[in-house]
């Protein structure tokens, strides 16, 4: 029989699953899905701060209407990651219920999503630094630092959203569907807004000084 040794696990999520089918739509809630929802929202707080009191400096280097053009694409990359991220844990999920992922074989499968998402990283940050091209008054510099922000956050979504559901199936024996959104949601949003400010801002600084205009400037 496919995976043998790891029965335990499988049957511990089967009686999460069926304990969670008997719940009241306010047991669901409370505390089944409220907990993690309050962990991703702790989690998400250096993102917060971030984004509030981390970008004054990257506005004054790149001028107004380039810093106006990161904040519009934030949205978007954020998105594209978590659609990278969702299409990972997916695929993982199904994959493991389906006994194609095992203990035995589980890092070849991981080996093969991220570079899954090192294939998407490229082609979708091309297409984004394209875009931001664009919007930017053709300035390159900007978006080659876009395209790194992009890069990084479809890689860390297809990093996280593979490793959620093997964690807590085969380490935790929990089941990924509940837990694993702190991890995947929290850890792309963290690393995806520091790639769009940090790392652009030390992008920007590298390529630097720019000449802005009076009404450009922040």
């Amino acid at each position: 029989k496919i995976r043998p040794k790891s029965p335990p696990p499988r049957l511990s999520i089967s009686n999460e699953a069926q304990e969670y089918g008997l719940c009241t739509a306010y047991q669901r809630a409370f505390p089944e899905r409220s907990f993690a929802l309050i962990v991703t929202l702790i989690f998400e707080l250096p993102t917060l701060f971030l984004i509030s009191g981390g970008s004054d400096r990257l506005c004054i280097l790149i001028g107004r209407r380039k810093y106006t053009t990161l904040i519009a694409l934030l949205p978007l990359i954020s998105a594209i990651s978590g659609n990278v991220g969702l299409q990972a844990s997916t695929l993982t999920t199904r994959a493991i219920s389906h006994e194609q992922v095992r203990v035995d074989n589980y890092m070849k499968w991981l080996g093969r999503e991220v570079m899954a998402a090192v294939y998407l990283g490229f082609a979708i940050g091309m297409v984004i630094a394209c875009i931001s091209l664009y919007m930017s008054g053709l300035s390159y510099p900007f978006a080659f630092s876009i395209f790194t922000a992009q890069f990084i956050g479809i890689l860390t979504a297809g990093c996280t959203g593979t490793l959620a559901p093997l964690l807590f199936t085969f380490i935790f024996n929990r089941d990924s569907g509940k837990w694993g959104g702190p991890l995947e949601t929290a850890v792309q949003d963290v690393v995806g807004s520091f790639a769009m400010i940090v790392i652009t801002y030390k992008i920007m600084l590298w390529f630097g000084p720019f000449a802005l205009e009076p009404s450009d400037m922040c």
